[in-house]
């Protein structure tokens, strides 16, 4: 009956353990922080990495650092003007707490985080030391 108890023991610790290196290994890679995104965006480079995710909807916005350079990606978010397709930086997007920390905004924190209806929204992902690598990404905001 010992050896049976023992042998029990040992299979649960042994399982436990495979449950831990499977979390280690999944929280090593960026995953979209929740689900049911209308755009995903990357931007990378050799060394640089940043991930964008829009859901219309509510107008979440999430950047997420997918590269362990030490570095935090930036992300503009403009929307268009009403006049001549010009385009109005409303915030900023910073994830500085390394590769896998993500940052969020969304329409309920009010103001300018409310993108307006039936414009245009368009995003610019910074990435490196010095901010040379970016792109663009442009949406239809109409949901």
């Amino acid at each position: 009956m010992r050896h049976k108890i023992a042998a029990l023991a040992a299979t649960t610790v042994m399982l436990g353990c495979a449950s831990l290196a499977t979390a280690t290994s999944a929280s090593a890679t960026v995953d979209p922080p929740g689900g049911g995104w209308d755009h995903t965006y990357t931007t990378s480079d050799a060394k640089h990495g940043g991930t964008v995710y829009v859901s219309e909807y509510g107008d979440v916005i999430s950047l997420c650092d997918t590269a362990a350079d030490g570095l935090a990606p930036r992300a503009d978010i403009f929307s268009e003007e009403s006049i001549a397709g010009l385009y109005d930086l409303q915030y900023s997007l910073t994830a500085s707490g390394g590769e896998g920390s993500c940052v969020t905004s969304r329409a309920s924190q009010g103001g300018v985080h409310d993108l307006p209806e039936g414009r245009h929204i368009s995003i610019t992902v910074w990435l490196g030391p010095d901010r040379k690598s970016q792109t663009t990404h442009n949406y239809l905001n109409d949901n």
